[in-house]
């Protein structure tokens, strides 16, 4: 039954089955079966009647063939039958994949059991021919054809045939366009096993003779009616592109026959043609037309694969160095590319054993490897090229000085360096004449100079050591140094140091020199000219050899400088009694740095070509396009000017975030505004420029672009002129620009950034027309474009999000900012959808780009309402009559009239008019909460919201002590913010001032957003005219936090009738008699509205009207309405702190809190606890009485379950902390009996010592703020305060520096505070050279005991220091000094500090330094010279017998400048900090001069001779310190 269907594979495959059970049963009837099964088998074959149309009949079949008994195949005129019939039919596809079934059974049946002379033999006997024949000519006489040929050459001829046939089908289903695809994909299967069965027939030897057969006959001219070895190969070429791998197999049994013709493998490695051996000073580029003109992947998988395949042959036939040097003059960075492959790692074996190949090799490397900017292809050349002949050691000197050692991969110059070195060092090994014969004295002395000009000198100190060592072995006659040229007065002086004098003009030698150097510390170079006076820092700034690198840290020294001139005057005038307010000058620095800036910018400005285009790189450019683009490219192409833009845009930066931190902020001259303007175009436009070159910006660069963008969009002058209508190209060019990068970043070429609803799948404008209009109404659109990645690529919540957050953040203020501009920003407020409706508007304007209101027909649309408000949120609005057009827009879409209109409406209709309802009173709450944006409302971009914080100024920060305080927890308040910043992805551009104690507990540092509490009560009283100012002035601290007036009412905005319409408006949705009824949805929004703008109410009025409305919303809405309610409550709350509560509704709103306090839903009861906040703002009464033992209740039990168990809500328990401390702070009549404050430190504490997984950051930093206020209000005992200095001291040492400088910041608050009773003497008053009018009684520890406890708590400061970050390391060094002369007295300060820098376990011995330099000033401001000296001479032998003596001798020369009473050798501590470790000549003679003049102030002769004992027991070790004593004889 099973052989009548033996047709179908699934047949075989149960014989397959049979014949196993039978070979298990019996061999004679297996033998039998087998005999039968193959006698029916071949024929049906052999007829192509068996189905065989797949990879897996195919295995069926050969499974058949390997279970049958091999006896069936012996002799094998069986197979040799079968396999050479002629075939049954090859017209169809289909049947030649059944023929090609048969072919492939038969050979592999051959290979597994036959032998080749078996099978030669019978197939001569048999006198078989080949039958497959090309389809263009037939054999005319196939009997000759027969006789011609041996068996072997029959054989070889027959695979060739077979190959050719399948090559050819398949290569023209390749390029064929009617052929479906996939159709030979069976056939392609079959080709590959075909190949692999040749390949092993040759390789293996096993059929010798027909190998060698095949590689006659492909050197022979075929028949006409044969496959020539060149159709073959055009075909497996055709067919590369879709079976790469084929095309590799063809290859590789083209390598085991020998074929070499370089002309086919010319073609599957793709040569340029024109590719000709050359010099190394010759330029090898090739034109583009020589090129592939495109290499897909399959492309580039044949050619890798050719290549590797090619570099075997050549091993394989290493005699013959034409293939060789044909693959090095042409491949060598395909070579490179592929060093990893094994075929390829021996042929680069094969050059770096032949030495006129590594020859060749160094050469190609040198003229063809153009493209060496990935660090990675780089590394792989050096590895290529470490073990090159060393005969070629000084070719590849000269190649990896030149071509390798001046990149800026570190990784890869140490690489680079280590080779170089070695192969110096066999040079060095050889004889003088061999080293000239391979490195020639000119070539060697080119090396040497090129290493000096491009100062590579510094970084490979060995390499260029050796280099100058071979260089004076070959010329032993004249010297060379590689030293840089001595430019220090202290170098080039030929003065006796003993006679020096140090006084200005020796100092502003030592500045001008160091501004002048190439290699500068900018920092250390702004510290030099800070102590020149305006005309000598500008008679150095204006010179053209001055390195504009310094210019930033000038302005950012400036600064620091002037604000704390500024601080000092206002100190002064309120110690003189005085209420002038101080002269707000800039310091000279900043002066001069900023005119040196501007006339910089100005020199730029006035080199660019004008009139100002914009040039849209993929558009067609006209004639004065063109011209402009050339003349720009001019300047693009010149590196040098390119970096001097860069630093001057990184110094204008820090420009513009200097004026906008000065508390008064200081205009731009009005001659540089224009320029400055220009500038940042110009920054832009090279951004555009590299971009379309395909040159990626560094990281740095593309950042300091956007940040100079950024800031100056942000600058209200700035901004005005960019958006004046004579620049409207700068204003093209800068959206054109910021486009470009994010479709760079983004997407790939030839996709767009969006496609918004308006937009078809062409361009509405013809790209090559050009008009006046043309680039401004490209612009439009693409501003509108980019609006919509803020909430795609650019929204930080987005999964579409792939940038970097820094790039991010900036990239979205510089789209508002830009959407902002009056050219663009009627265009950028339209939502796209509403073109897409059919809103055909007539602009108006000069460039008419100004758009009327968008008509209520639109607004009335969800999307297109929705898209509105979204570009209104981020766009804000620019001027009044902007503000008033969305007012109106948006009334109308909230106006009930219109909804009155349609009585018959169905409940999809009305649910989408709700849905419009409430979106409009978002838009409308967010436009008038946009009017507190300060400093500018309407302007999100560089304006934050008003917060006016509820906790009461401190009446201790006013003291003497209390200012010592701030300025040391100022400086950690400002790190504090600066990390929350980073954390947060925020810009902080304008001035914040530093308020640590003030701002609200429950507020994340770093975020600006609007929050509940935004407003305290007393502004809200200040600003409806409640709050009596004449009885509030005998109140303590400042009234700083209460508002005289808004924002908004400088803007013109009339507020107040806004409010007042939409309360009327509220009122009537909120009313029970509304009808038809308010949806509950539109309820909640609508509460939710009035809860927000209730911080712009201006009377008391409106209060009473909240209060009244939502308390009867709450009677008669469902309680179990948790959205709502939540509102409610907070509502409810806020207007009763406000108006004030008599005894039934304090009794009313306290049953509500109470009630609300309960639910199981969370923002419920963080409404609850911020309505309860607003009460007890209101201070003692009757009221918050009622109220504070459930608030307490509420906060004890939920604190106490927090600590427990980990944080659900972080809202909440930042909230309830800031409930808690404010009760504690402010109601301690009440609570003072009770143990409430007892457990609300036990809680903080044990919080606060707990696990950082369990205590978020804003928790930490906001419980410990919390107990900092607690300590300056004089709320907490000796007992508490001891118990929070050792809480600060145990978390200072954690590894979190948010976590470690709040809680120094709490044990200097504590320590400050003096709550240490009796283990303090009386005050004793200290002063400081920065606070001379501000002496501060601070208590000092006398007995050792307190002092013992005291320095136990400095001791883990200096271990921050060690074990900390290095700028956590520099805060507390920033603050050691000042802390240290506040509680210590000056023996214990000076023991501790030098102590401390002379430990060789001190990582950060500079800022050891700075605290002795500030330590030994604040003894010389207090006249106590000689304890300076006493203390210099004590600790000068510990000094000496440090090690190594470059550290010895660096440390002594800070410790001398240190104790100088020399103003200008003083200010030269700076200069010499940044040189520690050097011990150059400048180094000595410095020592020297320091040690000098600490020597001319010791006027005790004992005092002399121990200082001369000391430098003359150590000076026959050390050569300085003999120096030392020369000068003093």
């Amino acid at each position: 039954m099973l052989l009548r269907l033996i047709q179908y594979y699934q047949v075989l495959e149960l014989m397959i089955v049979v014949l196993h059970q039978c070979h298990k049963e019996s061999e004679e009837k297996w033998k039998r079966l087998s005999r039968q099964v193959t006698d029916m088998v071949l024929p049906l074959l052999a007829k192509q009647q068996i189905n065989l149309d797949n990879q897996i009949a195919l295995d069926v079949l050969h499974r058949l063939f390997e279970s049958v008994a091999p006896s069936v195949f012996r002799p094998v005129d069986i197979l040799l039958k079968a396999l050479f019939a002629p075939p049954y039919d090859l017209t169809l596809v289909h049947s030649i994949e059944r023929w090609l079934c048969l072919v492939l059974s038969i050979i592999r049946v051959l290979i597994a059991q036959s032998k080749e002379e078996v099978v030669l033999s019978r197939l001569q006997e048999l006198g078989l021919a080949v039958n497959v024949f090309t389809t263009r000519v037939r054999p005319a006489n196939e009997g000759r054809n027969k006789v011609q040929l041996s068996s072997d050459e029959t054989f070889a001829r027959f695979l060739l045939q077979i190959i050719g046939l399948l090559s050819h089908e398949i290569s023209d289903s390749c390029t064929s366009l009617t052929k479906q695809s996939g159709s030979h994909a069976f056939m392609s299967q079959q080709m590959a096993h075909l190949l692999l069965y040749i390949t092993h027939m040759f390789q293996s030897g096993q059929f010798r003779k027909v190998a060698t057969s095949a590689m006659a006959l492909i050197k022979q001219d075929a028949p006409e009616y044969m496959y020539s070895v060149d159709q073959i190969n055009a075909a497996f070429r055709d067919m590369a592109m879709v079976y790469p791998t084929l095309t590799l197999q063809w290859c590789n049994v083209l390598i085991l026959l020998n074929y070499e013709d370089q002309t086919w493998w010319s073609e599957i490695v793709q040569t340029p043609r024109k590719y000709i051996m050359a010099s190394p000073g010759q330029d090898m580029s090739v034109s583009d037309s020589l090129m592939p003109l495109a290499r897909c992947c399959n492309m580039e998988i044949t050619r890798r694969g050719g290549l590797i395949l090619f570099c075997d042959y050549v091993c394989e036939n290493l005699n013959d160095a034409e293939h060789m040097t044909w693959v090095i003059i042409n491949h060598v960075s395909d070579l490179i590319e592929l060093s990893h492959e094994p075929p390829v790692q021996d042929f680069i074996g094969a050059i770096h054993r032949n030495s006129a190949a590594s020859g060749l090799f160094i050469q190609a490397i040198h003229s063809r490897c153009e493209n060496l900017s990935k660090p990675s292809l780089v590394k792989k050349t050096l590895q290529c090229l470490e073990a090159i002949h060393l005969s070629q050691s000084g070719a590849l000197l000269t190649l990896l000085i030149d071509k390798f050692l001046h990149t800026h991969h570190l990784a890869v110059a140490r690489m680079c360096d280590l080779l170089a070195c070695r192969r110096l060092e066999m040079l060095l090994a050889d004889s003088a004449e061999e080293s000239k014969t391979q490195l020639p004295l000119e070539d060697l002395e080119t090396l040497l100079q090129y290493v000096k000009n491009t100062g590579l000198t510094r970084r490979h100190a060995r390499l260029a050591s050796l280099l100058n060592k071979l260089r004076n072995l070959l010329c032993p006659e004249s010297v060379l140094t590689l030293s840089p040229e001595r430019t220090h007065p202290l170098d080039v002086t030929s003065e006796d140091i003993a006679e020096m004098v140090i006084n200005k003009t020796f100092y502003m030698s030592i500045a001008r020199d160091q501004c002048f150097s190439s290699s500068i510390v900018p920092k250390d170079c702004a510290i030099l000219l800070q102590k020149l006076d305006y005309s000598d820092i500008l008679a150095i700034m204006m010179t053209k050899e001055f390195n504009l690198s310094i210019l930033a840290h000038c302005i950012t020294l400036g600064k620091q400088s002037t604000l704390a001139l500024i601080e000092k005057q206002t100190r002064s005038s309120l110690h003189q009694g005085q209420t002038s307010v101080p002269e707000q000058s800039l310091h000279p620095l900043l002066q001069a740095a900023q005119l040196t800036l501007l006339r910089h910018i100005n020199n730029h400005i006035n080199m660019l070509p004008v009139p100002h285009e914009v040039i849209a790189h993929d558009n067609k450019l006209n004639s004065q396009e063109e011209q402009f683009l050339e003349k720009m490219e001019e300047f693009y192409s010149d590196t040098s000017w390119i970096e001097g833009v860069t630093h001057l845009t990184s110094t204008l930066v820090q420009y513009l975030l200097t004026l906008s931190q000065f508390p008064w902020q200081p205009n731009i001259p009005k001659e540089s505004v224009r320029d400055i303007s220009r500038f940042v175009v110009l920054n832009v436009e090279i951004l555009h420029w590299m971009l379309h070159q395909d040159r990626l910006p560094s990281t740095e660069q593309l950042e300091t672009t956007l940040m100079c963008c950024t800031t100056v969009l942000q600058n209200p002058d700035l901004f005005a002129v960019i958006g004046q209508k004579e620049h409207t190209t700068w204003v093209c060019t800068l959206i054109l620009a910021v486009h470009q990068l994010l479709s760079s970043v983004l997407v790939i070429p030839g996709e767009s950034l969006v496609t918004l609803p308006n937009q078809d799948s062409t361009e509405d404008q013809p790209q090559h027309s050009y008009d006046g209009f043309h680039h401004v109404l490209r612009a439009c659109d693409q501003i509108s474009e980019l609006l919509h990645c803020l909430k795609t690529y650019l929204n930080p919540q987005s999964s579409d999000s792939k940038l970097p957050k820094f790039l991010g953040n900036l990239l979205r203020n510089i789209i508002i900012g830009l959407a902002r501009l009056p050219l663009v920003i009627s265009y950028a407020r339209t939502p796209p959808l509403a073109w897409k409706l059919g809103w055909l508007p007539s602009p108006s304007g000069d460039m008419r780009t100004i758009l009327p209101p968008l008509p209520l027909k639109y607004l009335q649309e969800k999307d297109v309402l929705k898209e509105f408000i979204f570009r209104l949120n981020m766009i804000g609005w620019t001027t009044r009559q902007q503000f008033e057009e969305t007012w109106m827009a948006l009334l109308a879409v909230l106006n009930p009239a219109i909804m009155s209109e349609e009585h018959h409406v169905s409940p999809e209709e009305e649910i989408d008019r709700t849905q419009c309802i409430i979106l409009a009173v978002k838009g409308i709450t967010s436009l008038l909460v946009q009017s507190t944006l300060a400093p500018e409302s309407g302007n999100p971009c560089n304006s934050t919201y008003e917060c006016r914080p509820r906790n009461k100024p401190l009446a201790f920060l006013h003291t003497k002590c209390g200012k010592r305080l701030t300025v040391v927890r100022d400086m950690i308040e400002k790190e504090l913010r600066h990390l929350c910043s980073v954390n947060c992805g925020s810009i902080y551009t304008r001035h914040h001032p530093v308020q640590p104690f003030d701002n609200n507990i429950e507020r994340e540092l770093g975020k600006d957003g609007i929050t509940l509490g935004q407003m305290s009560i007393e502004s809200i009283w200040s600003l409806v005219g409640m709050l009596d100012f004449a009885d509030h002035e005998n109140t303590e601290g400042d009234h700083s936090t209460v508002p005289r007036e808004r924002s908004s009412s400088l803007s013109g905005l009339d507020i107040h009738s806004c409010i007042c319409f939409l309360l009327d408006l509220y009122g009537q949705w909120l009313s029970p008699q509304a009808n038809p009824r308010t949806p509950l949805m539109q309820i909640n929004e609508t509460i939710k509205s009035v809860v927000t703008i209730s911080d712009l109410f201006t009377e008391k009025q409106q209060f009473e009207w909240m209060f009244d409305t939502l308390l009867e919303v709450q009677r008669l809405h469902p309680v179990e309405d948790e959205l709502v309610v939540q509102y409610l409550i907070v509502g409810i709350c806020k207007a009763a702190a406000v108006i004030g509560m008599d005894v039934p509704v304090a009794e009313k709103v306290g049953r509500l809190l109470e009630a609300t306090l309960k639910s199981p839903h969370m923002s419920s009861r963080i409404a609850t606890m911020y309505g309860s906040l607003y009460i007890l703002e209101t201070g003692m009464s009757d009221t918050t009485k009622l109220i504070l033992p459930v608030i307490t209740e509420y906060l004890l039990k939920q604190l106490e379950n927090i600590t427990q168990i980990n944080i659900q809500s972080q809202q909440h328990v930042l909230v309830m902390w800031a409930s808690a401390f404010y009760i504690v702070e402010n109601y301690q009549e009440i609570i003072g009996e009770t143990d409430i404050t007892f457990k609300v430190l036990q809680l903080s504490s044990s919080m606060a010592s707990g696990n950082e997984e369990l205590t978020p950051i804003p928790v930490y930093l906001a419980i410990l703020r919390g107990l900092e206020r607690l300590m300056l209000t004089n709320v907490l005992n000796k007992q508490d305060s001891e118990t929070l200095i050792k809480l600060s001291v145990d978390r200072l040492c954690m590894p979190s520096p948010q976590r470690a400088m709040a809680a120094l910041g709490l044990m200097l608050t504590c320590m400050y505070s003096g709550k240490q009773g009796d283990q303090y003497t009386p005050p004793i008053m200290l002063r400081q050279p920065s606070f001379e009018d501000d002496g501060c009684e601070v208590p000092m520890p006398q007995d050792p005991e307190s002092l013992i406890i005291a320095m136990e708590r400095v001791t883990v400061l200096f271990d921050r220091i060690r074990k900390g970050f290095p700028f956590e390391a520099q805060v507390i060094a920033g603050i050691l000094p000042l802390f240290l002369s506040d509680f210590f007295p000056p023996q214990d300060i000076m023991n501790k500090v030098i102590g401390e820098f002379l430990s060789s376990q001190q990582p950060h011995p500079q800022l050891m330094a700075t605290v002795v330099f500030k330590v030994f000033s604040t003894l010389h401001a207090k006249g106590q010279h000689a304890l300076v000296r006493d203390w210099v001479m004590l600790s000068l032998s510990n000094f000496t017998q440090r090690t190594p003596i470059a550290m010895a001798m660096w440390s002594l020369t800070c410790f001398f400048i240190s104790a100088s009473t020399n103003e200008w050798l003083r200010s030269l501590f700076e200069h010499v900090l940044g040189r520690m470790g050097k011990m150059e000549t400048v180094d000595c003679r410095f020592f020297c001069l320091a040690a000098l003049d600490f020597r001319s102030q010791l006027t005790d002769d004992g005092q002399l001779r121990a200082f001369h004992s000391t430098f003359q027991s150590v000076a026959s070790k050390e050569k300085p310190y003999a120096d030392l004593m020369a000068c003093c004889t």
